[in-house]
């Protein structure tokens, strides 16, 4: 999820390339009223931070809201104060963040090591 298209397209190739399925969402409130559709339907959830219409911050705390199991990953170039999270839900960690830029690789093993703890 993220309103950058070029951002989105990217991180989708590569996730693809990784060998997943992806559901990309320029805008955050679409994602957010279909994924309370199926929450279940997602095994990892990755959201940018800057976004317009909605914060990464208020995606992550709804999603968590509707399920407080989900494995959400913020994705961003800036900085984020993890403590920020850790108030909105406290099994927040640190590792949820991905800085970018990130290698391909990188990014790929994280979500695949994610998938399966």
């Amino acid at each position: 999820m993220d309103d950058d298209y070029d951002n989105l397209q990217l991180t989708k190739d590569i996730l693809q390339y990784g060998g997943f399925e992806t559901y990309d969402f320029l805008d955050p409130q679409l994602a957010l009223d279909i994924f309370h559709q199926n929450p279940n339907l997602y095994d990892l959830i990755v959201i940018d931070i800057k976004m317009e219409k909605l914060n990464g911050m208020q995606v992550y705390k709804e999603i968590k809201k509707v399920s407080p199991a989900a494995k959400v990953f913020v994705f961003t170039g800036m900085e984020v104060n993890g403590n920020k999270f850790k108030d909105i839900c406290p099994s927040f960690n640190e590792q949820q963040i991905i800085k970018k830029p990130v290698r391909v690789n990188a990014l790929i093993k994280i979500m695949k090591e994610a998938i399966v703890n």
